[in-house]
């Protein structure tokens, strides 16, 4: 699983602007093979970022989405932004669920 993570700074006048393009493409991206997820969130601290979170099954489907022309219009949303944006893509290679909390609380 690869985690990609796009956090952009747009300034207020552009903000509406960034996040119609990235609205425009969420679902051309979780149509995307191998796409297990695209989210896009706000953040509220004072910057106000905008986050682009998208998980990948292989570093085969990232190459393919990233290669594809959804990306080509979420990279227009980096130029309309402004700001340097700030890209991360974290490979993934465990997951838990709930065991891991049921684990944890576990008396020692």
């Amino acid at each position: 699983m690869i985690i990609g993570t796009l956090r952009l700074l747009p300034p207020p006048q552009r903000r509406l602007q960034v996040l119609e393009v990235l609205r425009s493409v969420q679902g051309l991206v979780l149509a995307h093979p191998g796409c297990a997820g695209c989210t896009i969130l706000e953040e509220q601290d004072p910057e106000h970022a905008i986050v682009l979170v998208e998980r990948w099954e292989s570093d085969a489907a990232l190459t393919a989405h990233i290669r594809s022309e959804a990306y080509r219009r979420i990279l227009s949303a980096c130029e309309i932004s402004g700001a340097p944006p700030e890209f991360r893509f974290d490979e993934v290679s465990a997951s838990q669920g709930i065991e891991r909390v049921h684990r944890s609380r576990l008396p020692e």
